[in-house]
């Protein structure tokens, strides 16, 4: 399926996705029909907003049966890939997948792990100076003309909170997007997305002064990173956008609300009275987000069973084919298992990291992301935070990571196994942050390095120097674990900063870098 497709008289894709499947089992051929959809609508093959064939058309092109192409295409579905409308007119059509399920499928995992206010401030000050400073050298007049639109946006919006938590996210996402590092825009977004709720929470109570306060604090402070950046002051443009971090978080709540596990529901069911053009739609939506919100607020848990479908429908006062739409939304966003027979009806699942970086990649797939800019995504994000790992890692983490180095050192010449064992070492060091949020940044990164995990443990076998690189790096772990034994933040991220430094060069130079994650990634 390597051909690009073409138009058929009823504007329909043709050619290359309408080959006869291999006969194997329905489920293997159903995986393999979804796996080649996948990368067709990944790498452009087949274009956002254009509807594939009807059903009947498919499956007789196919070979295959209706319950084979039914499920592909609600793996896609559940990818964010296609978007499946029933009814007369209906059918399923391309999608190109945006930040919202993710940051809506994070929220929802960090507020489960109380996240905090100052958890997500903590992160946001990790990633996102960094990424300003990038936009004072890179952006050009055009880039500059684009966030002054926003900007001015954010300035009409300053009496409206939720449309002001809009504009202010459209601004700060795309000063991430001009900083011309996709994986760093990506996990910047999922958790700018998240901080927005809870400036909506804060700003969108009865205070309407403090409101206003807050508004016109965020304007003054985007003004001046503008500022910054048309003048390419790169480090005044950092600096800018922490101060900003900071002070802002200190208007929106006292420092005893900041400790108090954030709470998105009250967003989600904002945004959720407004979605949908058509009453069935939008029903299906507010029960969906309803179900989620209480899952969120830890009414529903792991394997909880929803009522009956009579149950529910009476419950929300809907019929029930508009709860089917609802509670196919939540399996589509993994939240729910639906099940028919006698053991049948919604069982609830609660998010995971694994998931969370399964949809986070798909992201960064569709922008045509590469291996080089995720590790220098890496390279901005780790090192300050093994700094924070290092002033409060227990002494009962720090004798793990001491096993774990020796470990390391038994390693260095079995590069497959070495690679294991500093995953998983990784793992354990970003584990005693001490900070839900960037966790699950450390978890979101550490399952996309293992989806690319094999196609460089191959590339490393090529190059002469891997044992060596292999050496170096656990030399430098091994001073890390020393620095974090007497709370060295400042050595700990020095020398995690240098322990990257030896990998970036091969992958730049084998051309691995190069090779997007659509082709890197299981």
């Amino acid at each position: 399926m390597t051909e690009s497709p073409e138009k058929n008289h009823s504007g329909h894709a043709d050619g290359a996705i309408w080959r006869a499947m291999p006969r194997r089992n329905t489920q293997k051929v159903s995986h393999l029909l979804a796996a080649d959809l996948r990368r067709q609508i990944l790498s452009g093959q087949l274009s956002a907003d254009q509807q594939l064939p009807p059903e009947p058309e498919l499956t007789a092109q196919l070979r295959i049966s209706r319950e084979t192409l039914r499920e592909a295409l609600r793996i896609l579905e559940s990818q964010q890939l296609v978007e499946i409308k029933r009814g007369r007119g209906g059918g399923a059509m391309v999608r190109r997948p945006g930040l919202d399920g993710v940051s809506r499928y994070v929220a929802l995992l960090l507020q489960l792990r109380r996240t905090t206010l100052a958890h997500l401030e903590e992160a946001r000050s990790v990633i996102e100076p960094a990424a300003a400073e990038q936009v004072a050298m890179r952006a050009g007049y055009e880039d500059l003309d684009t966030l002054v639109a926003l900007h001015d946006a954010e300035r009409a919006a300053e009496t409206d909170p939720l449309a002001f938590v809009t504009a202010m996210t459209a601004f700060e996402q795309a000063v991430t997007e001009l900083s011309g590092n996709q994986t760093l825009s990506v996990i910047a977004g999922v958790f700018r997305d998240i901080y927005a709720g809870q400036v909506y929470s804060a700003i969108g109570s009865d205070d309407a002064v403090s409101a206003e306060r807050i508004a016109r604090r965020v304007v003054v402070s985007h003004s001046a990173f503008l500022d910054a950046a048309r003048r390419r002051d790169m480090s005044l443009a950092q600096k800018t956008w922490g101060d900003y971090l900071f002070t802002t978080s200190r208007l929106l709540v006292s420092r005893n609300v900041s400790r108090q596990p954030i709470d998105m529901t009250p967003l989600w069911r904002a945004q959720a009275g407004q979605e949908g053009a058509e009453p069935t739609p939008r029903r299906a939506m507010l029960v969906a987000t309803e179900i989620r919100s209480r899952i969120a607020e830890g009414r529903l848990s792991e394997g909880s069973r929803l009522p009956p479908l009579a149950e529910l429908a009476e419950e929300f006062g809907i019929s029930r084919p508009t709860l089917r739409e609802a509670l196919r939304i939540l399996e589509m966003e993994f939240l729910l298992d639906l099940r028919t027979g006698d053991r049948g009806g919604a069982t609830i699942r609660t998010p995971s990291s694994r998931v969370a970086a399964q949809l986070a990649g798909i992201v960064l797939e569709a922008r045509g992301t590469t291996l080089s800019d995720f590790y220098r995504a890496m390279r901005l994000i780790e090192p300050p935070m093994i700094g924070l790992v290092a002033a409060r890692v227990s002494p009962k983490q720090l004798r793990s990571l001491e096993d774990m180095d020796i470990e390391l050192a038994a390693a260095i010449d079995d590069t497959p196994r070495f690679v294991v064992t500093l995953r998983n070492a990784e793992q354990l060091a970003f584990s005693a942050v001490k900070n839900p949020a960037l966790t699950v940044i450390a978890e979101l990164m550490h399952w996309v390095r293992v989806g690319v995990e094999p196609a460089v443990t191959a590339n490393a076998k090529a190059i002469p120097s891997v044992s060596k690189s292999n050496r170096n790096f656990q030399e430098l772990f091994s001073q890390f674990v020393s620095a974090a034994g007497v709370r060295d933040s400042g050595q700990a991220t020095e020398v995690w900063a240098r322990a990257l430094g030896p990998t970036a060069p091969w992958i730049e130079e084998s051309e691995l870098g190069e090779r997007l994650m659509l082709d890197l990634m299981d």
